[in-house]
């Protein structure tokens, strides 16, 4: 692995070598149970404490409003099922989501429509943004909840948020967010944004897996509080032991992020700019998915035409990238995400995500850069599907047959 250069950070992160020293100390002794009354127990508590400071400080929350979860998935299933299923028993039976949003939402949507909710999926624009008119259009008084992602983890877009909750508000419908891929890479103020619910992953900021968050307004706590849960464990919205290591990490992670963020995405916007660059001045037919305007640099959705995004990965050993989602990534299907944008099937079959991180380097990019040139060139030569573009031929409609 030393010798594959890592751009895959949308999938998951190393942990940072500052948060796993942050950690050791809690596995072998600060190893106590914070809910147990001795000295062991206390230092847990304190360690607990100060964790969940650091990531409420990088949100922008109160610290009773950060809830520690095994990740954003579980975040999102205890916020969308607890709340809907609330919500339901005033009438409000109806939830709004995009297409182009994460499995983790998706699956609950499902699910939530499994059990005789009204589940829409709202259409996005080719750019992959929501059009706030027909978000408008869409609600009504039986509209309980909606979900949207805050930067979708295939084509960074970021979604107009502020906007978005206010629209919702008026409404008189709660909002849940999914930061997953948003936290810690640019500003979240949960406060000015006056999000409803939000959920986050620790693995995707340089922390361990198996830990993350779900904000959840003090307004909002009634739709999620279990009946006769420990009010101690979580302020009585998720059962079970609080993993402190797992949580300092978090919170060191959080820390570092604050502290680095500006300079973290200054330097990816320009790693973003280069390869870019290098990939369109060497190569026709490349397109990058998304809106420009309105994206996290660090995740570019790319794609090759004449090209199936597999075999490229296959031709280019030197570079770890993925052919969309890691949720996804094993399917051969087309995105969802771009199939919802309307993307052309023959040019969403032939996208990479390509993301980059606080470990990729100029030096790395160059690496990535020839690969791709390379294998791209040798693809086309044995690919029909290209000899059928440069012939001309509507591709698009070969694909949908």
């Amino acid at each position: 692995m030393n010798n594959v250069i890592y751009l895959d950070y949308a999938a998951t992160t190393p942990c940072d070598e500052r948060v796993v020293a942050e950690m050791l100390p809690h596995f072998t002794n600060v190893f106590g149970n914070p809910n147990s009354q001795h000295v062991f127990g206390n230092a847990a508590k304190d360690a607990l404490d100060a964790a969940r400071l650091k990531v409420s400080r990088l949100i922008n929350s109160d610290l009773d409003e950060v809830i520690f979860t095994s990740g954003a998935t579980e975040s999102t299933r205890i916020a969308l099922t607890r709340t809907a299923k609330s919500l339901s028993k005033i009438g409000k039976k109806r939830f709004l989501t995009l297409p182009t949003e994460h499995k983790a939402t998706l699956t609950v949507a499902d699910a939530l429509k499994a059990d005789g909710f009204i589940v829409e999926l709202l259409d996005v624009e080719n750019d992959g943004m929501l059009n706030l008119q027909k978000l408008e259009a869409s609600l009504s008084d039986d509209v309980g909840l909606i979900s949207v992602c805050f930067v979708n983890n295939e084509t960074g877009v970021i979604q107009n948020i502020e906007k978005i909750v206010e629209i919702c508000h008026n409404h008189g419908c709660l909002i849940h967010v999914d930061a997953t891929q948003a936290l810690g890479k640019i500003e979240i103020d949960v406060k000015a944004l006056n999000v409803d619910f939000m959920s986050a992953s620790g693995h995707k900021i340089y922390a361990p897996k198996g830990i993350g968050l779900l904000f959840c307004k003090k307004s909002c706590v009634k739709y999620l509080r279990v009946p006769k849960a420990n009010p101690e464990v979580e302020f009585g919205i998720r059962a079970g032991t609080v993993p402190v290591s797992l949580c300092v990490g978090f919170g060191k992670a959080a820390e570092i992020a604050s502290a680095e963020m500006h300079a973290n995405f200054e330097r990816i916007s320009r790693l973003r700019d280069i390869f870019v660059k290098g990939i369109t001045s060497q190569l026709e037919e490349i397109y990058v998915n998304g809106a420009e305007a309105s994206c996290y640099p660090g995740i570019i959705n790319m794609s090759f035409r004449g090209c199936e995004g597999e075999a490229l990965m296959m031709e280019a050993p030197r570079i770890a990238v993925s052919s969309g989602s890691a949720c996804t990534s094993n399917s051969l299907s087309i995105s969802h995400v771009l199939e919802a944008m309307h993307v052309p099937a023959d040019i969403a079959q032939s996208s990479l995500r390509i993301t980059i991180g606080q470990y990729t380097t100029e030096a790395d990019i160059a690496i990535a850069i020839e690969e791709l040139v390379a294998a791209t060139k040798k693809l086309r030569q044995m690919s029909p599907v290209w000899d059928m573009v440069k012939s001309g031929i509507d591709i698009d409609s070969v694909f949908r047959k």
